[in-house]
């Protein structure tokens, strides 16, 4: 069971994946004397990892005043206090001391005992000062030293074993138990000489008796914060005092509800309340510190000029030039998922990624731009926070919106986004993640923001093409061409490229048998796909016996393989908007013959549904000895609201409905 990710945007920690790492530089001296310290201390029984055997008087209160689960029936933990405190050095550099509390109230929630941390050793070193649990008897049960292990999760890829994690599974936890635990994330260095930027969630996907956020900042820092969806009725500033020469500033919110999670809800930014704390005057500040952790990466050697000049001979035009390049690096560098972070925004050099054949988002974006570059074709640097991350927030300078990389070409006066890690995808087509997004572009040293484009629907198309012959019997052999374009096409292309033989007739011989119990695969082919140079098509042949039922003189027909359902209509209401990201258009196209010995008795009337979500049509005309079917399904992209949601709900089930009409053969007459 994996664990949704922890409120503090920047440290990777998963809320039932947490660790620590304890990195100290140290003199031997110092060593010796912390030897012989814990030495005495295990004379004593003292647990190595241990604080204190005691309660403090505010947790010993929140776990004496915890509700009952009845008040909250969906939560598997409850979080009694969720602290994190942020000291900020005059440089910039910043320490954090974090503390979480939380019950266990269900069995689910006792997978919250394994806990990970990931932390970037060459930037940031990461202390435990304690984890215990509390079991429902009140016996208190430190974590052990030996309970701990750090992992290299890419140890696959040097060059980002630097990234680690902690990993421990936390002692005795049951259901009524309570885990208790600090921790200190310290910068060895400042991410950005003398700023400053956080991100904290108060809420998430557990409810939290009490969350507290706390920054203490130099009084010269002048700190500026935006609250997103805010409590209502709650106060958006901070309680703020001065000490010992700092400013503190201090949020606490009280008795927070959990958010459930629900399929097709916008990103957890547009959802939960949450805040941006960040000491830049202006966007300014951060174009200038990126444009020194790119300098030079992207510049070529001989090696990449050799490729190039293999790659782009004998095309003339720069659209086949920037073609060929972009599948090039897609499909020979092999993707690393590793997300964009305070410490993870330098790349790669060029030359690096073109001999290690891997890299993440922005490190294939380099080699492209070197690549393009060296081709004679500009190309430039583009930021982005996908569909996940949430929209950008231009008019706040806080640097840490993004989430991706991507690579831009000048295009008839505007710009051509390519997005290098989207191997499956065609050189027209943005993927969904990155379509309609705001976006920084780097251009020379004029920092541009734009919008990427919303691809229409007919470039996110399926197009299935079906030849139906019904025997008198009511059996059918259907000869299938299905063909596609955009999202639909990458995925196509994804499952025929990763699959093994028998995992593709499997799964072709399961889809056939949901067409009909009994049905068989009498030919399967489909086009190379990985061959962006042709567009993908898929060739189906089967027979299902008794496929048509029969009643007395009547012959019962439906077309197989129509939209049966949509997925996310089938709640009764919502809690959120559903989000659709792109514009998408299924079409079907069919003929079937009327069966030898029978004629027409009734075909379905047309029905047309529009909407400002969706357009469906589906049609049948009889033509001779044949009937011809057309349906289409075009959906927008947008937002529907949980007040829209009713009527969005009905008109897919009058569509739903549409796709489960017969057609009626009756036997001929003497």
């Amino acid at each position: 069971m994996m664990a949704p990710n922890y409120k503090k945007e920047g440290c990777d920690i998963d809320m039932k994946k947490v660790g620590f790492v304890t990195t100290i530089r140290v003199k031997p001296t110092v060593i010796l004397l912390c030897v012989l310290a814990i030495c005495i201390l295990a004379n004593f029984g003292i647990g190595f990892f241990e604080e204190r055997n005691k309660l403090d008087p505010e947790t010993a209160e929140l776990m004496s005043t915890c509700p009952a689960r009845s008040m909250y029936p969906d939560a598997d933990v409850i979080y009694l206090l969720d602290e994190d405190t942020e000291e900020v050095m005059s440089n910039g550099r910043g320490r954090s001391t974090c503390r979480l509390v939380f019950k266990v109230v269900s069995e689910r929630g006792k997978y919250y005992a394994d806990w990970d941390i990931g932390f970037n050793s060459r930037t940031e070193q990461v202390s435990l000062l304690y984890a215990r649990t509390i079991t429902p008897a009140g016996r208190i049960i430190p974590l052990k030293k030996n309970a701990t292990d750090i992992v290299t999760p890419y140890s696959a890829f040097p060059r980002y074993g630097d990234y680690k994690k902690l990993v421990f599974s936390m002692p005795g936890v049951e259901v009524g138990s309570v885990i208790d635990f600090k921790y200190v994330v310290e910068e060895k260095e400042p991410t950005m000489e003398g700023r400053f930027v956080s991100r904290y969630y108060f809420q998430w996907y557990d409810p939290t008796l009490i969350s507290r956020y706390e920054v203490i900042a130099p009084t010269a820092m002048d700190l500026k914060y935006q609250m997103l969806n805010p409590f209502n009725k709650a106060s958006h500033a901070p309680a703020i005092s001065y000490r010992n020469g700092k400013k503190d500033y201090l949020w606490e919110y009280r008795g927070i509800e959990q958010i459930l999670d629900e399929e097709n809800m916008p990103p957890m930014k547009e959802v939960a309340c949450n805040i941006m704390v960040t000491s830049h005057d202006s966007w300014e500040e951060f174009f200038g510190w990126w444009r020194r952790l790119i300098k030079g990466k992207t510049e070529s050697g001989e090696a990449i000029t050799q490729k190039v000049a293999e790659l782009t001979r004998d095309l003339a035009t720069a659209r086949e030039r920037t073609e060929a390049l972009f599948n090039y690096v897609k499909q020979e560098i092999r993707y690393v998922s590793i997300g964009l972070g305070k410490t993870g925004y330098e790349p790669e050099r060029a030359q690096e990624v073109f001999e290690n054949k891997y890299g993440d988002c922005k490190d294939t974006s380099t080699l492209l731009i070197s690549m393009l570059e060296a081709a004679g074709i500009p190309a430039y640097y583009v930021l982005i926070p996908t569909h996940d991350k949430g929209e950008l927030i231009k008019d706040f300078p806080y640097p840490f919106q993004f989430n991706h990389c991507i690579v831009a070409v000048e295009d008839n006066g505007g710009y051509r986004f390519l997005d290098p890690t989207a191997q499956y995808h065609g050189f027209d087509y943005l993927p969904e993640d990155d379509q309609g997004r705001w976006c920084l572009i780097f251009r020379h040293d004029e920092p541009i923001f734009a919008r990427t484009p919303l691809e229409t629907a007919g470039h996110n198309q399926y197009v299935r093409n079906q030849a139906i012959r019904i025997t008198p019997d009511g059996a059918i052999e259907v000869t299938m061409h299905n063909r596609s374009s955009g999202s639909r096409e990458a995925r196509e292309r994804s499952f025929y490229a990763e699959s093994s033989p028998t995992e593709i007739r499997e799964t072709m011989e399961e889809m056939v048998d949901e067409l009909s119990p009994g049905a068989r695969i009498l030919d399967h082919t489909y086009t190379d796909p990985l061959n962006h140079e042709q567009g993908f098509i898929e060739y189906v042949q089967c027979h299902a016996p008794e496929y048509c039922k029969k009643a007395g003189d009547m012959l019962i027909f439906r077309v197989p393989g129509l939209a049966s359902g949509f997925f996310d209509a089938g709640k009764e209401k919502r809690r959120y908007c559903l989000l659709h990201r792109s514009n998408s258009h299924m079409r079907d196209e069919v003929t079937f013959n009327i069966p030898e010995g029978y004629e027409i008795y009734y075909v379905p009337e047309p029905v047309e549904l529009t909407n400002s979500h969706f357009e469906f049509r589906s049609c049948y005309q009889s033509n001779g000895s044949r009937v011809v079917y057309h349906g289409d399904f075009i959906r927008r992209a947008g937002r529907i609201t949980p007040e829209e949601y009713a009527d969005y709900r009905l008109c897919c089930k009058a569509v739903e409905k549409s796709c489960e009409r017969y057609v009626l053969f009756r036997e001929k007459r003497e």
